[in-house]
Parts: C-alpha cells; structure tokens; sequence
C-alpha cells in the first residue's frame, strides 16, 4: 500500500481544542436571533459539535461543527454533551440517523418512549446506541457535572432528522412565547415526534 505525506500544519488543522470551542446553543441563538435560554431548554447544559459532515443545508448539528469530516461513506458527527445533575436534552427524535452515546463522567439515565417511559442507566465508559425512529433523551442522574460522547450516524442526504415532542413546543411558547416557537420552527425545528402520519 502507498501510504501519503501529511504536514504538521495538515495534521493540525486536524485537532479540536477544546478550549476554543464555542457551544452549539451560543452560536444557534446569536444566528438565528432565539434567546439563549431558549436554545437551551431544548438541549444539553452544553453542546460541543468537534466533527461533522460538510452539507448543503446544514442543521444545527453540522452548521457549528469545529472541523469538517465524517463524511467517508455515510455522515458522521461526533459531539460533547455536557450536563449538570438532573440536566439533559428534551425528548426527541432522530427519524433517519442513529444516535450513540458514551459516558464519560457521571452517571446518565437514557430514556425512550414516547413519553420518556423506558430507561436504562449508563456509567462511566458504557455505550449504546438508539435505533432511528425512537424518542429519547438522556438525563444526568450522577451527583456531579457529567459528560456523554455523543456520535450521530446516517446518510448524508437525511441528516437533519431531529424532531422533539409536541410537549417539548408547548413548553417552549409557555415559558418563552409563540414568537419563539415561530422563530425556532423556522431555523428548522419541528415539534411533532411521537404524532403519527
């Protein structure tokens, strides 16, 4: 096999550092004028997107991403998701892609179920990985500030498939209004997972 050349400046403008990265819900809000809290209410206490694919109409997930990859065959994107005790993302759901995660710090409960009515718990270094289609979400149930690796799998053409629960929509034009709602479906939110047709 001929293998290749890479330069430092190559391999360098390969790494994420993480002290450089800013959170996906930051740089969401600023770009599409929803409140931060707002944003937050939806995800993690804190989202950081290292790899995704290159796509032409990129969704939060890809738009924020620190390097460009993932792409060798089915797209790819890997991401930190940072909570603290009694934290996690609303219920959602990806309809084409698979989501994986692994603990790294604490303890999170991943719950699925339409309603969140399922759930299994994850400890340091445990992986699983959520079939498209299912409504999940996890939760920190450690006692400290915890961390979960979080790596989303699918054809490229069917990436942002991310759709959260009428009541996560709800919650979200009760404590922040309709106009934020409006403006959230807007950049591409939906609020339907879990309805049929």
């Amino acid at each position: 096999m001929r293998t290749i050349s890479v330069t430092p400046e190559e391999m360098a403008a390969r790494v994420v550092r993480y002290k450089e990265l800013t959170p996906r819900s930051q740089a969401d809000a600023a770009a599409t004028g929803i409140p931060p809290e707002a944003a937050q209410a939806l995800a993690a206490d804190v989202n950081y997107t290292y790899m995704a694919p290159e796509l032409p109409n990129d969704s939060m997930i890809t738009a924020y991403a620190r390097i460009r990859g993932g792409d060798a065959g089915d797209a790819i994107s890997v991401s930190m998701a940072i909570c603290e005790p009694g934290n996690g993302p609303q219920l959602h759901a990806h309809t084409h892609t698979v989501e994986a995660f692994f603990c790294l710090s604490s303890r999170f409960e991943i719950r699925w179920g339409d309603k969140g009515e399922e759930c299994l718990l994850l400890e340091p270094y445990d992986f699983i990985h959520v079939p498209p289609g299912v409504v999940r979400t996890f939760v920190n149930v450690g006692d400290e500030r915890g961390a979960l690796l979080v790596i989303i799998q699918g054809d490229r053409h069917e990436f942002d498939d991310v759709s959260f629960t009428p009541e996560a929509g709800e919650m979200i034009a009760r404590r922040f209004g309709e106009e934020v709602r409006r403006r959230m479906e807007a950049s591409g939110r939906s609020f339907d997972a879990g309805l049929d047709g």
